[in-house]
């Protein structure tokens, strides 16, 4: 478990520099990104095309990004597809992970009418795990 913290703490560390990179900000003139993310195993692959089609525009009407997509799916059968086991024997089915520019953001897509119907399609379709890290590069 101690591994599988670690290695996600790597790949959000890793997207908060490359974003920080990418701004030429500071860290000291932005405020803290939200960082989801989120390990999926989907039991219905038809199911949950049709959630991942509906849920896409309203991640982006209420200010969410993917950073990250991929595995899971029946056509994922390219390499560059597919989730790649590291350390600890975490492998999950499908790995997802979204950003936020504030957790109030995060909160009124969660709560959403939108979302709330979409989701349902995913909790028959899949099931999952998730966290939510909050940026922090001052340690």
């Amino acid at each position: 478990m101690k591994n599988k913290i670690t290695y996600l703490i790597a790949i959000l560390f890793l997207c908060a520099m490359s974003i920080q990179a990418q701004t030429g900000k500071s860290k000291d003139t932005l405020p803290p990104k939200i960082f989801v993310v989120l390990d999926i195993t989907v039991n219905d692959t038809i199911m949950y095309e049709q959630y991942r089609i509906k849920v896409e525009p309203i991640i982006k009407k209420y200010g969410g990004t993917y950073l990250v997509r991929s595995g899971g799916m029946a056509f994922d059968k390219a390499p560059d597809k597919k989730v790649i086991p590291g350390e600890g024997n975490w492998n999950p089915n499908r790995l997802i992970i979204l950003e936020w520019n504030s957790m109030e953001a995060l909160q009124k897509f969660l709560n959403s009418e939108e979302y709330l119907k979409v989701a349902e399609l995913r909790k028959k379709s899949a099931s999952t795990k998730s966290v939510i890290v909050k940026e922090n590069l001052t340690d």
